[in-house]
């Protein structure tokens, strides 16, 4: 037997209903989706895939793995089974949320592996893609001047005696390079000596300036702490004493 239309009446007139057009009630299922698989209208406004067959984990999630509707708004992940570590990261092989919030990385299982910001050795070489800043250390010498390279790398020394004495510094590493401003105070007329670790081309010591808020320059390079390479570039003009 044929397939017919439902019958309609339109204008008085009764006909079968034109394709295309569809009775409440009837083709419901249809309209909400195309696919045969899903039999409810709910379903098929839900989510177009058949492997979901609860509507709430097919809003959740377009996964058929992720069959709880929790994890499935935490993360997309299959591998990720816990919602808190989804949080942390979407890397599932961190295990762990607290690693996983340190880093993405999943090479890194512990803080311990990652570098200290207050200290420690970098393998490998360093990009810096904004400045690079070290403070400059202010000291006022009256005599003996021994500076913590420890500190930092640059000072800044104020000579107000008579002469100044450079004595070895202390803590001084192999590879550490820096510059020392040197200003006369008001004065001027200071000296500088210079005994220990410090090294000048052709064992020289340079003579600095000698007028009032006159600066200098020393810029050295640790080779150890016994040996230190230094070189001066000279007036500067006067400057400000801080």
């Amino acid at each position: 037997m044929a397939t017919r239309r439902p019958i309609v009446l339109v204008s008085g007139v009764s006909s079968e209903l034109p394709p295309g057009d569809f009775v409440p009630g009837i083709d419901s299922t249809a309209q909400a989706s195309g696919n045969a698989a899903l039999v409810l209208a709910a379903i098929a406004l839900a989510s177009g895939n058949a492997a979901l067959t609860n509507s709430a984990t097919a809003l959740a999630s377009g996964n058929a793995g992720l069959v709880v509707a929790s994890q499935a708004l935490t993360s997309g992940n299959l591998g990720i089974t816990n919602a808190a570590t989804a949080l942390a990261s979407g890397n599932a092989a961190l295990t762990n949320s607290a690693t996983a919030l340190a880093s993405g990385n999943a090479a890194l299982t512990g803080l311990s592996s990652k570098y200290d910001k207050v200290g420690g050795a970098i393998s490998g070489p360093v990009v810096v893609q904004s400045q690079s800043i070290g403070p400059s250390t202010y000291v006022i010498s009256s005599g003996v001047c021994r500076l913590n390279f420890g500190a930092g790398n640059n000072f800044e020394v104020v000579l107000n005696a008579a002469t100044s004495t450079f004595a070895t510094p202390v803590n001084a590493s192999g590879g550490q390079t820096g510059a020392i401003t040197l200003r006369q105070d008001n004065t001027g007329t200071r000296l500088v000596a210079y005994s220990g670790a410090w090294s000048f081309a052709s064992n020289t010591a340079p003579t600095l300036t000698t007028t009032a808020s006159g600066v200098d320059l020393l810029a050295y390079y640790v080779v150890n702490p016994a040996r230190i390479l230094a070189v001066a570039t000279l007036a500067y003009g006067s400057g400000t004493v801080s």
